[in-house]
């Protein structure tokens, strides 16, 4: 078997994808709903509070930011988020919410403190950990990604994005063995999750196992319109290739 150099694009589509795999919706008490939205600099620092208390409960400023997120309405959203931590500093949720806020900004380290905030206050929010290890993993650090992805399964251990995303994080180290391993519970866990077909592509690339690494990246680009378009373009073009040979 013939092993493939890494290319700088197939995990350029790596981080594409769990960005993709972010949870955007969660329950607040550990158990993150499947909900998710694909989409990817400032001063770090807390949420500050408002001058004046704003009106209303911490509740409904958190469905609202919710709302006005799943709305591409970042800056509502932000907002409505603060506002929440305003009412109720120790709202994980509402900590949560100004995370992927930040993330959808590339503010990772306003990000990073948020979902600490929120661990803090729901060390159970597996939802919370997960995202947290997307940041680390966006910025490179791929020690601190992998440990905070594990303890998010240690929380959900049949989370099937979760596993995505560690499994990611193992590629991107060429811990193959791993990441295969880890790819294949997720494939289990949800068949139709598009990343984890992403990701075997790239592993099975990687092997220079070329007829998997087709099949992979066909079931990916087959599941519909909820890939991301630079992973999408990427899997295309490799499968061009593949097939050349």
């Amino acid at each position: 078997m013939v092993h493939v150099r890494p290319q700088r694009a197939w995990f350029s589509g790596l981080v594409a994808m769990a960005l993709g795999a972010l949870v955007l919706v969660t329950g607040g008490c550990g158990s993150p709903a499947q909900e998710v939205v694909v989409e990817t600099p400032a001063l770090p620092g807390p949420a500050r509070v408002p001058a004046t208390r704003p009106s209303g409960d911490a509740a409904s400023h958190i469905a609202a930011g919710q709302a006005a997120l799943e709305g591409s309405n970042v800056g509502k959203a932000e907002q409505e988020y603060r506002d929440a931590v305003a009412l109720d500093p120790k709202s994980a949720r509402a900590q949560f919410g100004l995370g992927n806020v930040y993330v959808r900004l590339n503010r990772l380290p306003e990000a990073e403190q948020a979902f600490k905030a929120a661990i803090a206050n729901d060390p159970k929010m597996a939802g919370a950990r997960a995202n947290l290890g997307v940041v680390y993993y966006q910025l490179g650090q791929l020690g601190q990604a992998a440990s905070t992805l594990q303890e998010a399964l240690r929380i959900e251990p049949d989370d099937p994005s979760t596993l995505y995303l560690l499994a990611a994080v193992r590629l991107q180290e060429n811990n193959l063995i791993e990441a295969e391993k880890l790819l294949v519970q997720a494939r289990d866990r949800k068949p139709d999750l598009p990343e984890v077909y992403y990701g075997l592509g790239v592993l099975y690339r990687l092997k220079g196992q070329k007829d998997d690494a087709i099949q992979a990246f066909e079931k990916f680009l087959s599941l519909g319109p909820s890939q991301d378009p630079t992973a999408a373009d990427f899997a295309r073009q490799e499968l061009k290739q593949l097939k050349a040979q």
